[in-house]
């Protein structure tokens, strides 16, 4: 099977603490309501969402040769994922992160990069780039290694072979801005970022004045996620909005992830920008309805019906966390490991 995707970005360890309003002082003790273990990272979502998508999806990178990254192989396979680019580093751990979540589901974030930060994109063969539809790149800002010119490079010999395009980004915590992006966005033709990182770049605050001046930079098009609003993207009528779908969001690490992978899913399908948007929308609302990005990402086909699926995947959760089956756990497949019941849900739009 020759992949129809190729994704590249971080692969971690999620460790997930729910429900954290504060942390305890130096010294204390503090009890939660539940804390998952979950495969994650940006290109480790992407790559899990369109595999489940039912889509041929590789994931290139590097993992620990640990037990963690023997799982996550497991897991990825099951999903439907190739590993054959994601490379042991031998002396390097699989990247972790701890992540804990509020009543609302909003997150806070520390981390180690661990092997994921020793990848090399310069180093990429040619023939990883072969007949694949659409290349993807997520976790700059977070890698210190996919610079823009890095990112530059690999996007011109992706499209030197045919293939689309997708940038997507971390929050610039270092203030490294637009400059440092620019090789990136001069080979992007889809650049893909949250409201929050897009204010931060350009310092606008309206949506469509970020639009605008993110599209000063590429020749592509910008998608700007909105959180619980859904999206924005400049079509060839001018600015369009697209809200997110009413869902019982109870975790939204991930969602802008998933909106992505729906996205790229389009794409793969020869969707407009704007249906990409849509199904990226969908996607993502799947995705925040319980602990971990894509344990509840059905097929593709089975997405298209939203209307009546979703209301059954709730069903079906509410039912395992009230006591009747056990949730998902990596030794089947699913990546996540519940140690115990989660908060009651609250009713929300997805946010991304």
């Amino acid at each position: 099977m020759v992949a129809t995707v190729l994704c590249f970005g971080n692969l971690q360890l999620d460790v997930l603490c729910r429900t954290v309003t504060a942390l305890p002082p130096p010294g204390e003790l503090q009890m939660i309501d539940t804390i998952d273990f979950a495969l994650s990272g940006n290109g480790g979502n992407v790559a899990a969402a369109l595999g489940r998508l039912g889509l041929e999806v590789e994931l290139a990178g590097y993992s620990g040769a640990d037990i963690i990254g023997e799982q996550f192989r497991i897991t990825l396979a099951a999903m439907g994922v190739g590993t054959d680019k994601l490379l042991r580093h031998p002396t390097a751990s699989t990247g972790t992160s701890v992540i804990t979540l509020s009543p609302g589901g909003e997150r806070r974030i520390i981390f180690v990069n661990g092997a994921n930060g020793l990848f090399d994109l310069e180093a990429v063969p040619d023939d990883w780039l072969d007949r694949k539809r659409v290349v993807s790149v997520g976790s700059v800002f977070v890698l210190p290694q996919f610079t823009g010119e890095a990112v530059g490079g690999l996007f011109a010999r992706a499209r030197a072979h045919g293939a689309i395009t997708v940038l997507n980004i971390c929050w610039d915590a270092t203030g490294q801005g637009l400059p440092f992006l620019k090789s990136a966005l001069a080979q992007a033709d889809y650049f893909i970022l949250s409201y929050d990182e897009g204010r931060h770049l350009t310092g606008h605050t309206l949506a469509e004045s970020i639009l605008d001046n993110l599209q000063a930079y590429t020749h592509g098009t910008v998608v700007l996620t909105l959180g619980a609003e859904g999206c924005c993207l400049r079509c060839e009528d001018g600015p369009q909005r697209i809200p997110a779908q009413a869902v019982e969001a109870t975790d939204c690490t991930g969602a802008g992830d998933s909106f992505v992978a729906g996205f790229i899913a389009g794409l793969v399908h020869d969707r407009s920008a704007y249906d990409c948007a849509r199904l990226g929308c969908k996607v993502a609302a799947f995705a925040v309805t319980g602990p971990g990005a894509y344990p509840r990402i059905p097929t593709l086909a089975e997405v298209e019906q939203f209307d009546t699926l979703l209301p059954n995947v709730m069903t079906s959760y509410a039912s395992r966390i009230g006591g009747d089956s056990q949730e998902p756990n990596p030794l089947k497949g699913d990546g996540l490991v519940r140690t115990s019941s989660p908060d009651q849900t609250q009713l929300a739009r997805a946010p991304l």
